[in-house]
């Protein structure tokens, strides 16, 4: 049962101190963002119209830092819980992380104080980044984007990017994953994965804060990090193409078991009337995505994971939104207010009861009133005209 294995209680790390780097309990502490302030700024109505649960916070502050454990440990479900573990057998809060019905919950209800059996931990020589996330990282490229690569960009701002010997991170079972990795040059060797190994120790393990913190909003640092490290992609190879499809980009989710826009074709024949071309975002290279979307000039999409790609957007592209209104969550239309898009959103009625939670939203398909959609694309196209006379 190994129940030595289990730890004892919870390491606090903050509040922290105003001395940048501090020594405490043989962890060391760096200090990136603190007190870090997000916003969520959107109209009151949509804020209304969002799912009431999962209401976003209008304004979070998070604490970034990135943490060096000597003789660390690292356990994790590969969902609901990450614990970071000191030598002494305390879980390092703010750097370990425990969800509960996908909201993260404080470090003294993490699983790992009920476990009762663990596996031998494998140990790695040298030192080892944790990327890991929890939740969807581990299948969603939204959630790749958003919760796992920003990391990176926390383990630079804390100089340890070039002292790493190993990075873990939640898989690599699916083509955005090693191609993203490949991108930020991260050598294949060099990688692991909380898949192959849930359990480990390292002589240093580092971990930082999670890159939304406790809560869902998304940081603008996370934003100007993504752009600055992959747009350049689509610089290097502006010459090549991606293949027919124009500026105007309808994402269609008809690869999915979930979501699906039940009146698609309908839908589509609508688009096509104003030059929409239709993409199944799963089947592009990430190469291909940031070069499609970063000249797109209008995207219209059900919201979804495919959805990320926005991040590659120009400011001031049109984008429209289609909600479920038993689903209505906040990511995109965030990242879509802090890099400036011109965003709009429709909510479809459900066509059965409501959801009441995310569990069922989520999996709710959607029929879309295509005079509506007629009507909003004639509404932004003379504003966008007008705007030009």
């Amino acid at each position: 049962m190994r129940t030595y294995l289990r730890p004892t209680g919870v390491l606090l790390l903050l509040p922290l101190n105003s001395i940048a780097e501090s020594v405490k309990n043989d962890v060391f502490v760096h200090t990136i963002y603190p007190k870090h302030v997000t916003t969520l700024d959107i109209s009151e109505e949509l804020y209304q119209a969002c799912s009431e649960y999962w209401k976003p916070e209008r304004r979070v502050v998070t604490d970034y830092i990135v943490a060096e454990i000597p003789q660390g440990r690292l356990h994790t479900d590969n969902e609901s819980s990450i614990a970071i573990i000191t030598r002494d057998n305390k879980v390092v809060d703010n750097v370990s992380l425990s969800l509960h019905k996908g909201k993260v919950t404080a470090q003294e209800n993490n699983p790992i104080f009920k476990q009762r059996m663990f596996s031998v931990p494998v140990h790695f020589k040298g030192s080892v980044f944790t990327m890991l996330s929890g939740g969807a990282g581990i299948n969603n490229i939204g959630h790749w984007f958003l919760d796992v690569l920003p990391r990176l960009h926390l383990l630079q701002k804390g100089g340890l990017y070039d002292q790493v010997d190993w990075f873990l991170v939640p898989s690599t079972r699916y083509s955005y994953q090693t191609e993203t990795l490949a991108l930020l040059g991260i050598p294949k060797e060099k990688i692991i994965t909380g898949e192959d190994y849930p359990h480990i120790t390292a002589d240093r393990l580092i971990a930082s804060t999670a890159p939304r913190g406790n809560h869902s909003l998304v940081p603008k640092w996370l934003i100007d990090y993504t752009r600055k490290v992959f747009l350049p992609v689509a610089e290097e190879n502006q010459k090549q193409s991606v293949g027919s499809e124009g500026p105007f980009l309808f994402i269609s989710r008809r690869d999915s078991s979930i979501r699906n826009i039940l009146n698609e074709d309908e839908l589509q024949q609508v688009l096509g009337q104003y030059g929409f071309n239709t993409i199944l975002s799963s089947k592009l290279s990430i190469s291909d995505k940031i070069k499609l979307f970063s000249k797109a000039k209008f995207v219209l999409s059900p919201t979804g994971a495919g959805m990320i790609s926005m991040l590659f957007c120009q400011p001031g592209t049109k984008l429209v939104e289609i909600f479920n209104e038993g689903f209505v969550i906040e990511p995109f239309f965030d990242i879509a207010t802090k890099l400036n898009l011109d965003y709009e959103y429709i909510i479809c009625k459900a066509q059965g009861k409501k959801a009441t939670n995310a569990k069922q939203g989520q999996l709710d398909h959607l029929v879309v009133e295509t005079e509506k959609v007629e009507q909003l694309l004639e509404q932004m196209i003379d504003a966008d005209v007008e705007s030009k006379v």
